[in-house]
């Protein structure tokens, strides 16, 4: 890992709201922006660039250090190299946390200042309309990342006294504001037109019925998924491995954010945390001390295309020979799914099966897609045995992506979990980094934490 940022401003920042970050230094130890704009500077030539601020900030050329900090923690996922993730047992002090932590908090702050310009407008723009309805789905999306790794957290909308020190905010109140802020980019945003790297509505719907679907809102989570399908405007296609490459527009890859390239390297990105590093006489990225459950690698059927994306070598630190995901590829610009199309039609399966309705239809879409075995209701007892086999399918298909970790409280399988590393039920949640206590002295620590 390496060393925690030298400037440690974007708490402040983020409560001002004054400071956009356009670009960021690849030195990760002195972060700074490249490019400044006041509130007052925003305009309608500039507001784009304001926009791609918030997604550079929320990457910091570095999002692979806290993208997979959960799947790790996670039963997909065994590591030598993030033990105390493995253990889920993390210290306030661990250097990723003040990059989990930060980095939506950044992209917040850009994004709050695009949606202030861009309310304070005529209606009509839509140039700032769609820039508007990004910015609320980024800020939508930052909260769901804070939430989902430290529960409580500050609410920041802008304009905020930076020497308030406010308190932080309950989950329910976050997640009301992640739901208005999906709705307000589903209304503003267009439809998807095959650019995966642009804001769309379909991609506000789904993150929409991921939230719903993962606060037991099931009918609402049935109604944005099929919203998502009934458009019409994604396929479910046969070449797995393009969904994730930066440069192309895969017919599935809905919502992706892209990584400025770190001197030109093919070792940064999700290879980086996943990767099985030196292959034969191959470089190949990552240390090759984090690896798939091989029970689940053996779940795939023959002929299924994801089986594909695995590479079996030996660990980096450790005798045995194991099994690595590769669907992320070793590219320049590295890139991070977000949401993507195949999540509609297992989140409609599911949300059929928790009303008590073994409805196939969604499920075999995919699985048809995936060149895999088609299954029959006389296949599943009861709508249980059917959310027993969509889990299994969800890990299939999502290995890697950020999800395990949610999945596994929705199907009751966290406590157990944590139980069996000898950790509190609490430490399904991560600790407020140590750092931040300092600045803001009414934050409190999550608990079985020490600040």
């Amino acid at each position: 890992m390496k060393n925690i940022m030298k400037k440690y401003s974007l708490f402040h920042i983020a409560v001002a709201g004054i400071t956009i970050f356009s670009s960021c230094s690849k030195n990760l130890d002195d972060v700074q922006p490249n490019t400044q704009v006041t509130f007052d500077q925003i305009n309608r030539s500039n507001l784009p660039l304001v926009l791609n601020g918030a997604k550079l900030a929320l990457t910091n050329n570095a999002l692979y250090q806290i993208f997979g900090l959960q799947d790790v923690m996670s039963d997909d996922f065994q590591s030598i190299a993030y033990v105390t993730y493995e253990g889920n047992n993390v210290p306030s002090t661990d250097n990723s946390l003040t990059f989990a932590y930060k980095q939506p908090y950044q992209c917040i702050a850009n994004a709050n200042m695009a949606i202030g310009f861009a309310t304070q407008q005529p209606a009509g723009d839509s140039l700032i309309t769609t820039n508007m309805g990004e910015a609320y789905l980024l800020r939508a999306y930052s909260y769901m990342l804070l939430t989902e790794m430290f529960g409580d957290v500050v609410i920041v909308k802008g304009g905020e006294n930076p020497k308030a020190h406010p308190v932080r905010n309950a989950v329910s109140e976050v997640r009301q504001l992640i739901e208005s802020d999906l709705k307000a980019a589903a209304g503003a945003l267009p439809d998807y037109a095959g650019q995966s790297t642009m804001g769309s509505k379909q991609a506000a719907q789904l993150l929409l019925a991921r939230l719903y679907l993962n606060t037991g809102r099931n009918d609402e989570a049935l109604s944005m998924a099929n919203a998502v399908i009934n458009s019409n405007k994604l396929k479910l296609q046969s070449n797995f491995g393009d969904i994730f490459k930066a440069t192309v527009n895969s017919p599935e890859a809905l919502y992706k954010i892209n990584e400025i390239s770190t001197n030109n390297s093919t070792l940064y990105g999700l290879p980086s945390t996943f990767g099985s590093g030196k292959y034969g006489t191959v470089v190949r990225a990552g240390s090759g001390n984090t690896w798939v459950d091989s029970m689940l690698v053996k779940t795939y059927e023959a002929s299924d295309i994801r089986r594909a994306y695995f590479l079996r070598n030996k660990g980096g630190s450790i005798l045995d020979t194991v099994y690595f995901v590769t669907k992320f590829p070793e590219e320049v610009t590295p890139s991070y799914p977000i949401c993507r199309y195949s999540e509609a039609f297992l989140i409609v399966a599911e949300a059929n099966a928790r009303k008590g309705v073994v409805d196939l239809t969604t499920y075999n879409q995919l699985r048809s897609a995936r060149k895999t075995s088609i299954r029959n209701s006389a296949d599943f007892a009861d709508a249980p045995a059917f959310l027993a086999e969509i889990e299994m399918e969800r890990r299939r298909e999502f290995l890697g992506e950020r999800l395990r970790w949610s999945d596994m409280q929705r199907f009751g399988k966290m406590n157990s979990w944590l139980q069996s590393f000898g950790q509190p039920a609490s430490h399904v949640l991560l600790p407020i980094p140590s750092r931040e206590f300092p600045i803001n002295p009414n934050l409190t620590q999550n608990p079985d934490y020490s600040k």
